[in-house]
């Protein structure tokens, strides 16, 4: 039976993604959404959904789970190369399409979806979840104020160490990997932070151990129109401790340094130009934002255990909003093929070794 006070959520894939991060975002919501199906060609996938996850149906066939359901969103957890048709298949039968990130493997494929969404008269929203940390928010919150002032630098650096795990299934197989599957976020996280759209990017992708088939150190330079700029360091080659991923925002009066993975430090030293002490305990779940100005510094924001999940559902609870009142939602994939574009362009700029601009890319 139709539930006017809910939508109706079925679900392709049923892998990490949708057990970690969907399932438990969507839960948030269980006031305005009601998760119907779920569908993946594993067996085991589809017992697990069902007898751990209690989701009430499941299929091997997307299709006919859409026919079987109805539902009002077709959430899309599976790899990239799968996105552009399963996408289709729910705009085809009237769906709207919240997908997971990268939502295309090309610029044209990307443009196909547009179009098929325009004329579909369905929204596709992409779940680049990262800007709705509450880290993200607040950081985004403070510039422009007097505390902080004018968004000038934007520095942002990953150590991870990829293991069997982490490359198994379609990641390990992917030879444009870096920055097409993670580094996505971060210029997702610049074009929010900064506002407006880069003029040019340079990158350099140097690959020196032979294990790695993929790029496996990304060294990229944003430009924008103004003179600011962002510098990016995706680094899976180093033996130091892992960070998620840093960033540190420069602003006039102030920076902003924020960081996803939680962390229990005690810290004692000494500033060395005032010759003062200094004394601190941090702990953190799973993120935190910290205002700074000189040797003063205060924390501003932080997340909890999951925020990847907690992002998401703040996304998707955008999503939902827009749907019920009839307005667009943010993060559709008319938008994010901007962001997009600029793993293309900085994959691009390496090939060729030089600064590249961004009109061509983001028209």
């Amino acid at each position: 039976m139709k539930d006017n006070n809910h939508l109706r959520v079925a679900i392709i894939g049923l892998g990490a993604v949708t057990r970690n991060i969907h399932l438990p975002a969507y839960k948030k919501l269980a006031d305005k959404i009601k998760v119907v199906a779920g569908c993946d060609v594993d067996g085991a996938a589809r017992r697990q959904a069902k007898e751990k996850f209690a989701l009430p149906e499941v299929f091997s066939d997307p299709r006919e789970m859409i026919k079987q359901t109805a539902p009002d969103i077709v959430s899309i957890c599976t790899p990239p190369a799968l996105h552009i048709e399963q996408s289709l298949i729910a705009l085809e039968n009237n769906c709207h399409v919240f997908c997971e990130k990268p939502v295309a493997e090309s610029l044209p494929e990307a443009d196909e979806l547009i179009r098929a969404a325009a004329e579909a008269g369905r929204y596709v929203v992409v779940n680049n979840q990262f800007p709705y940390m509450n880290i993200h928010l607040a950081a985004k919150k403070i510039i422009g104020t007097p505390d902080f002032g004018k968004l000038l630098f934007l520095q942002a650096w990953q150590v991870f160490h990829p293991d069997e795990v982490t490359e198994a299934d379609w990641r390990g197989q992917l030879q444009r990997r870096l920055c097409f599957e993670f580094g996505i976020h971060v210029f997702s996280l610049a074009r929010f932070f900064f506002d407006e759209e880069p003029t040019a990017i340079s990158a350099q992708m140097p690959n020196p151990l032979a294990k790695f088939h993929s790029d496996a150190l990304n060294l990229i330079t944003l430009e924008f129109a103004d003179g600011r700029a962002a510098s990016i360091i995706l680094n899976r080659l180093s033996n130091s401790p892992e960070r998620y991923l840093d960033m540190r925002l420069d602003g006039e009066n102030a920076s902003v340094y924020t960081s996803i993975g939680g962390e229990v430090r005690f810290e004692a030293g000494l500033h060395t130009r005032q010759k003062l002490p200094f004394f601190g305990l941090n702990f953190v779940k799973g993120g935190k934002a910290v205002l700074q100005k000189g040797t003063k510094s205060r924390i501003i924001a932080k997340d909890g255990i999951n925020p990847f999940a907690s992002s998401t559902a703040y996304h998707f609870n955008n999503f939902v909003d827009a749907i019920k009142n009839g307005s667009e939602p943010p993060g559709t994939i008319a938008d994010n093929r901007k962001t997009l574009a600029l793993v293309f362009a900085a994959y691009d700029a390496a090939e060729a070794r030089q600064t590249i601009r961004l009109s061509d890319y983001l028209t």
